[in-house]
């Protein structure tokens, strides 16, 4: 890990303030990891995993070689997500929130109902990914309160 990585991903910690409670302990369930391609991509990559089940946040960040590296990463994660957990079990929801150069951002639904978020974007040469299950926010502002200090730090990776 290098200085500055974890402020570029979202971390189960800073959903506290917006009502989830969790483990006092919660640390011991959180892994950070950078990996290097060969290309000189670099993402920082964060999982918390909570052995009960819920919540669980897997949040990446990653630098491209491109623009167009970057969008076409968003898009391809975006249809991974949907592929995996079923077309009908994500809700895309852009209008409520919206950042970078394109994004998506997505309720994660079991039997109809909200249980998690999917968002993704890209800006510049950069792209950031965050799966959130057990937990969810459907109010764009609340969203962009949680999640702008990260994509800020995220964009300023370029």
């Amino acid at each position: 890990m290098k200085e500055g990585d974890r402020d570029v991903v979202l971390k189960i910690g800073q959903l506290k303030p917006f009502g989830l409670n969790v483990r006092q302990d919660f640390e011991i369930n959180e892994r950070f990891h950078r990996k290097e391609s060969v290309n000189g991509s670099q993402a920082v990559i964060y999982e918390f995993f909570d052995p009960s089940g819920s919540p669980f946040l897997s949040s990446t960040a990653q630098t491209h070689l491109s623009n167009e590296d970057a969008c076409e990463s968003v898009s391809t994660a975006y249809q991974d997500v949907s592929t995996g957990l079923n077309a009908e079990d994500v809700s895309s929801r852009n209008d409520v929130y919206r950042y970078g150069d394109q994004s998506h951002f997505g309720l994660l639904l079991a039997d109809g109902q909200p249980f998690g978020n999917y968002f993704a974007m890209c800006q510049g040469n950069t792209s950031f990914k965050v799966i959130l299950g057990g937990f969810f926010i459907t109010d764009g502002n609340r969203w962009g309160d949680l999640i702008e200090p990260t994509l800020n730090a995220v964009v300023a990776m370029e």
